[in-house]
């Protein structure tokens, strides 16, 4: 993931991407929940440094959280919180330094199906190969990244998936925030769908190796960040494929391939209890 990317994108690409995002009208168009949805969440606190409704019967104290370290990007915290007999635990946390309070989005993980009009079969998923060190492995993943402290989800969305992968697309729906590993951390990110206009000459070029993504940085770069571009249809066996190689899967994106599996695996039935 990135952070304060916006003055590496290339100004050809950024200026693409506004000349698209007016033509679609996307701030109109797009399904996004509305900004009232999370104030509604806040409003439910009476303790303004929380986020947290005290009406919970465990709620976390949060004038009494402990600093154990910090380093550039992370924080290690010991929180307090009590529980409904009115005793108190602890608990250890890792926050990001970038998060600007409890209720702050912190990423866009990005899904984008580049469709195939004849034969929608043939539909690919959008995903990232890199190496990430806290794995010592390469890692297969949906495209994601930081919001920058002047951006919206769907902003940072469009903005990351071309500086991961090239493509450029447009927001068609942003899910409401959700929590990436809760018992360790409060890192939080919004899923954002994007549509890809296969049309576009930028897109064409980088969907045939015609051009190369001049979006990464030297972090990412480095660590051997890709563009894979995996069937929609058999997901979950190719991402089984790939694990065995020993390449570690993001599990949101085992469980969209989980959900698709389903998916098929219904229609299946239901087509042929039809046909029978």
């Amino acid at each position: 993931m990135a952070t304060n990317n916006m003055a590496r994108w290339s100004r050809s690409n950024r200026a693409m991407v506004n000349r698209i995002t007016r033509r679609s009208d996307s701030a109109s168009r797009f399904s996004i929940h509305p900004t009232n949805y999370y104030t509604s969440l806040r409003a439910m606190s009476s303790d303004s440094n929380s986020g947290r409704s005290h009406k919970l019967p465990n709620y976390v104290d949060f004038s009494k959280t402990e600093t154990v370290g910090s380093t550039r990007w992370m924080r290690l915290e010991t929180l307090t919180y009590r529980l409904a007999d009115g005793s108190e635990r602890k608990w250890d946390r890792a926050v990001r330094t970038t998060k600007q309070s409890e209720d702050s989005i912190d990423a866009v993980v990005i899904l984008a199906i580049l469709r195939d009009p004849s034969d929608p079969s043939k539909d690919e998923i959008v995903c990232v190969k890199q190496f990430r060190p806290p794995l010592n492995a390469y890692t297969l993943e949906l495209p994601a990244g930081l919001i920058d402290a002047d951006e919206d989800p769907a902003t940072a969305a469009m903005r990351e998936f071309t500086e991961e992968t090239g493509y450029i697309g447009t927001v068609s729906s942003v899910l409401p925030v959700s929590y990436l590993s809760p018992g360790l951390s409060n890192e939080s990110a919004c899923l954002v769908r994007l549509e890809v206009d296969m049309t576009l000459e930028q897109n064409v070029k980088i969907h045939n190796n015609q051009a190369k993504n001049e979006g990464l940085e030297g972090d990412e770069e480095g660590r051997g960040l890709e563009k894979l571009l995996l069937p929609r249809k058999g997901l979950l066996k190719a991402l089984h494929d790939i694990q065995k190689e020993g390449v570690c899967v993001f599990a949101a994106l085992f469980t969209f391939a989980l959900g698709m599996d389903i998916g098929e695996s219904s229609d299946t039935a239901t087509g042929g209890a039809q046909q029978s």
